[in-house]
């Protein structure tokens, strides 16, 4: 699937659910999909899970985390169950977790849901008219945390979307004169 599916995908969540500006209601928009959705304390290294089970989809997330953290897992999961449905079968688990392979983005799928996690909660539609027609200088952590707040999500996820969207630049140090 390309980005530009993905990105498609979250698109049309946002405009079925009337979405038009941050922060994303993502809990009520995996509720809006049946989707039983629990905050509890995980082990530290994993962030959430998405279990198919019984005809239900439940998802978890880890509520020893930051709520941008949460937010963002929340959105990851989202993401698997619109990118990667899946046949439920009496007896039959099928789970995904958002760990180190997601982090790591060494899974295609895992790559896939965090993605449509940035699409979801960061769509450039809803980033652009922050930027006032500007590149954002990633030195500039006062205005990185405050649009980061706005979205609800973590800077380090802010700073990553803007990359990825190429609207960011890092200041370079200026050069030194040979005397």
């Amino acid at each position: 699937m390309r980005n530009s599916d993905i990105a498609a995908q979250a698109d049309r969540i946002l405009t079925k659910a009337k979405v038009s500006a941050p922060p994303v209601p993502v809990l009520a928009i995996a509720k809006s999909f049946g989707i039983l959705v629990r905050f509890g304390p995980l082990p530290d290294d994993l962030s959430g899970f998405l279990v198919h089970e019984e005809g239900r989809t439940i998802i978890g997330v880890n509520s020893r985390q930051v709520k941008p953290r949460q937010a963002f897992t929340l959105a990851h999961e989202l993401g698997h169950f619109v990118l990667h449905p899946s046949v439920n079968f009496v007896d039959h688990k099928l789970i995904y977790f958002r760990d180190s392979r997601s982090r790591d983005a060494i899974d295609i799928r895992e790559m896939q849901a965090n993605e449509f996690a940035a699409d979801l909660l960061m769509p450039e539609r809803f980033i652009s008219p922050y930027l006032a027609d500007r590149t954002v200088d990633l030195e500039d952590d006062e205005f990185l945390a405050n649009l980061a707040k706005k979205f609800g999500v973590s800077s380090q996820a802010l700073t990553f979307r803007l990359l990825n969207l190429n609207l960011a630049n890092r200041r370079q140090a200026p050069r030194r004169q040979a005397a």
